[in-house]
């Protein structure tokens, strides 16, 4: 990746706490506005793009309640982006080819993270994380 004013770039980090709701996916794109000035317009969408589809999978399918929160975490350094959506839901494993729905009606998120993504993978600790790196 080719970063703009790469030379007065060393750190750049966004840390958010978004609620469970049908929000989160658009506050988590909005929050992407500020590397406008440091990331290409097409790496700037591929991370939009990544992002929402892993925020969408929290709020979907992590089982939270109103009162638990998403952690968003983007920092670009050194020519490459490494994102992380952590969650406090069950989480899953890592599948090794993610697919869609048979009926193609769902299940884009994970295919679309694995095809825009350089390498990504599932972590567990204290919550559920699914991390990015995109170079």
């Amino acid at each position: 990746m080719t970063l703009t004013d790469s030379a007065q770039l060393s750190v750049t980090q966004i840390d958010l706490r978004l609620t469970t709701n049908s929000e989160a996916g658009l506050a988590a794109r909005h929050s992407l506005d500020r590397f406008e000035s440091v990331l290409p317009p097409e790496k700037l969408e591929d991370i939009r793009l990544v992002v929402n589809e892993l925020v969408t999978n929290s709020v979907r399918h992590a089982g939270l309640s109103s009162d638990e929160q998403i952690s968003l975490t983007v920092v670009i350094s050194d020519g490459s982006v490494r994102g992380r959506v952590c969650d406090p839901g069950p989480g899953f494993e890592k599948p090794s080819e993610p697919r869609p729905r048979t009926d193609l009606r769902g299940g884009w998120g994970l295919p679309i993270v694995e095809k825009i993504s350089d390498r990504w993978g599932v972590e567990r600790t204290c919550c559920a994380c699914v991390w990015f790196e995109i170079d």
